[in-house]
Order: C-alpha cells, then sequence, then structure tokens
C-alpha cells in the first residue's frame, strides 16, 4: 500500500513551504483584539476596505450639508431622544413645539439644531471607524457598527449636556466676563470631548489597540479645522477665535491629563 505523504514527501522543499503558508492562512483563528485583521478576498479585500472608507467620508460630508440646511423638525430623529433621555434621567420639562425644537419653560430653555450635536455624531463615527477599522476584516460591518455607536453615543452626550446647560443657566455666579453664554459653551466642549474620550478608550479596551491622539485629531480637525475653512471662505464672525481658543485649551488639557497619567 502506498503511503499517502509520499507525493507530498516528493514537493521540492520551496514549494512546501508554499503549501505549508496557505493552509496556514486558511485555517488560522480568527484575530484578537491588538492585533490587525488580514484582510479577505485579496485585491477584492482591499478594494472593499478602501471603498468602505470612501463611504465613510461621502456620509459625514453628506451628513454635515444636511445638518447645515436643516431645522428642528429634520432633526427630530436626533433631537427627540436626546430631550427623551434629559426628561427621563433629568428631570427636565421639554415640550416639543412644532419649528422650534423642545423648550423647557421652568428653565428657559431651548432645545433646537444648534442642539443637536450631529457635529458631534459626525466626529464620533470618523472616529471610531478610522482608528478602529484595522481590526476588522469586514470594514463595510464595522462602518454600521461604529455609525450605531457614534448615534447612541450623541444621544448620551446631548442628554447630559441638556441636564447640564439647565441648571448652568439658573446658576447665581456670573460676574463679568462669565457670562452664561460662556459657560454654556464651555460645558457643551468639556461634555463633548470627555465623552469622546470615555467612548475610546472604551471600545479600545474591548477591540485592541489605536492611535492615541486620533481623538484629538478628529474633534480639533472636524470642529475648528472645518468651520475656520469655511469662515476663511465667507468672512467669518470673530465669535469663532473665542470659541477655538476655549475647544484647544480643553482638547489639549484632557489628552495631557490621559496621556500623562501612571
Amino acid at each position: 500500500m502506498l503511503n499517502p505523504l509520499a507525493r507530498y514527501a516528493r514537493v521540492s522543499p520551496s514549494r512546501r513551504g508554499r503549501i505549508e503558508q496557505q493552509n496556514e492562512q486558511l485555517y488560522s483563528p480568527p484575530c484578537r483584539g491588538g492585533e490587525p485583521a488580514k484582510p479577505a478576498g485579496g485585491q477584492f479585500g482591499d478594494f472593499l476596505g478602501k471603498a468602505s472608507g470612501v463611504a465613510a467620508l461621502l456620509f459625514a460630508l453628506a451628513l454635515k450639508v444636511f445638518y447645515s440646511r436643516a431645522g428642528a423638525t429634520e432633526l427630530l430623529w436626533i433631537l427627540a431622544p436626546s430631550a427623551w433621555l434629559a426628561r427621563a434621567a433629568g428631570g427636565i420639562d421639554l415640550v416639543y413645539e412644532r419649528g422650534a425644537g423642545f423648550i423647557s419653560h421652568t428653565h428657559h430653555l431651548v432645545v433646537g439644531p444648534a442642539c443637536a450635536g450631529v457635529n458631534f455624531l459626525i466626529v464620533c463615527f470618523l472616529c471610531l471607524f478610522f482608528s478602529f477599522a484595522r481590526h476588522f476584516s469586514n470594514k463595510a460591518n464595522w462602518l454600521v457598527y461604529s455609525l450605531l455607536i457614534a448615534f447612541a453615543a450623541t444621544v448620551a452626550a446631548n442628554g447630559l449636556r441638556i441636564f447640564v446647560a439647565a441648571h448652568l443657566w439658573d446658576a447665581d455666579f456670573y460676574r463679568n466676563w462669565i457670562t452664561q453664554e460662556r459657560m454654556h459653551r464651555l460645558a457643551g466642549i468639556v461634555i463633548y470631548y470627555a465623552s469622546l474620550l470615555a467612548l475610546y478608550y472604551a471600545v479600545e479596551s474591548r477591540l485592541g489597540s489605536a492611535p492615541k491622539m486620533a481623538p484629538f485629531v478628529w474633534y480639533v480637525g472636524i470642529t475648528l479645522a472645518v468651520p475656520l475653512a469655511g469662515r476663511m471662505v465667507t468672512q467669518g464672525t470673530p465669535a469663532f477665535a473665542e470659541h477655538a481658543t476655549w475647544v484647544m485649551i480643553v482638547a489639549l488639557s484632557l489628552t495631557a491629563v490621559l496621556h500623562l497619567r501612571p
């Protein structure tokens, strides 16, 4: 009886190495956290990965354009769950008024388009997708997952911001340059960037390592670089300089605290 391994034994060493390498690729276990996923499908898999990246950027751009022209009615998909969370968890009395958004007469607060957090949604989505896509062989699936995670995080951050804004507006410590408008803006920056950092490191703890400066780069890029480019074209208002200063101070401070921790 012939030895079933005889044919394999006659294979040249170089060819045998290629066979073993192919078998190892076929039967290797799925990648674990921290290990980049190998693209499936060869060149076609690489194409799908690049196409998913382009699709993520195009979706973010379309959402940005839509948000710039949308009113409260068009943004109900994000305003309604955010207001519900602030009402259910924070006890803020918010009533919907068509065309204006959600209004709290007790706290003299209007939750309208400016409070929708769509820019934060875009930041979260792009930051998550591009930072952790390397852990997934199917980039299209991760695109959908990162969008859903970003949406949930935006609703949570919006709800917290509405709750804090309602109580800050009623506070009695405003003096000189410490105005209600400045505190409202500063609270929003702190809440959104801190929420982004918390989300990013929570996902990293589950999926594996990712670029440490990604949250800072994406947050500053979307909230400052893109609006700055638009204002250079349209000769925007000087108030943007103050906003940009606060964004940089908060983002740099929180990032430094995280990176300098033992």
